[in-house]
């Protein structure tokens, strides 16, 4: 997957989904990503999506969008200091023709380590050192200001305050928005809630065209089809939910484009409607 990189358009916009690699997800792990699953339900799922029960690597895909006047990063990725199978996002960019110093706007969807901390290196510098930092003011000052490491469990006490770092690192660059704002010429953040308390996503429109860069809100194809499934770390998943039946609606309605951060690369196709349901079809 190294230095992979899908071009597509958006009406008159360029846009990159650019693969940051991939995290290992072992056996454990696997089911903790569909929580209301009976395990005879997801083995049955996991055989239709041909996935193995025992392993999967979770693509992490950040998204650039050129619009000619400016150069868009949806998430900077978790880089090489989170995670060692990640780091790609910056060889990714130059494979396309982008330097760093290219990107004027970085939105951050949420604090999760594999949306933040690739904009920061291993010495606490700024990776997109001329980019403005965008993530919503709650979401900001819940990771900032609001959560208590040590309440949360041992095992993400390193997690947040890793996290915290990174976004201390970027405070001179950051900019605190409002869900709803429109943060470049056709490009709008869009509240949804639910997989941390002020997660957003993003609407894209360029002439007739739409993109939703849908983030966190489903981790995978089978979150499409199984919209009360969800990942056992939703801070709220009744607010997940009702966010991710929105944009499954929204994408339909428009016949518009998605963007999926986890999905398998490069996370981009159309939403279907599947009887009461839905379903993802990639593009290519």
């Amino acid at each position: 997957m190294e230095n992979s990189v899908y071009e597509f358009t958006v009406g008159a916009f360029k846009c990159l989904s650019i693969s940051d690699g991939a995290q290992p997800i072992d056996a454990e792990t696997l089911p903790t990503f569909f929580s209301g699953a009976s395990a005879t339900d997801l083995a049955a799922v996991l055989r239709k999506h041909n996935m193995s029960p025992d392993h999967f690597d979770l693509q992490c895909s950040p998204l650039l969008i050129d619009t000619g006047g400016e150069r868009v990063l949806i998430d900077s990725g978790g880089g090489s200091v989170f995670h060692a199978h990640l780091g790609k996002v910056v060889p990714g960019l130059a494979a396309a023709g982008y330097q760093p110093g290219d990107i004027d706007l970085i939105v951050l969807t949420h604090g999760h380590l594999d949306h933040i901390c690739g904009g920061v290196d291993k010495d606490g510098a700024m990776v997109f050192p001329n980019a403005r930092q965008v993530m919503a003011r709650g979401e900001w000052e819940y990771w900032m200001e609001e959560t208590d490491a040590t309440a949360m469990g041992d095992h993400l006490v390193e997690d947040v305050r890793f996290a915290q770092e990174c976004l201390s690192a970027m405070r001179e660059q950051a900019q605190l928005i409002e869900p709803g704002d429109e943060v470049a010429p056709g490009i709008r953040a869009i509240p949804t809630p639910g997989h941390t308390r002020d997660h957003i996503s993003v609407a894209v429109t360029s002439g007739d065209c739409r993109l939703l860069c849908v983030a966190d809100t489903m981790d995978l194809p089978i979150h499409v089809e199984q919209t009360t499934w969800h990942p056992a770390w939703d801070t709220q998943p009744a607010l997940g939910l009702r966010s991710r039946t929105m944009l499954l609606r929204r994408a339909v309605a428009e016949n518009a484009l998605i963007h999926a951060f986890h999905f398998p690369f490069p996370g981009v196709g159309y939403v279907r409607a599947a009887g009461d349901g839905w379903r993802f079809e990639p593009l290519g």
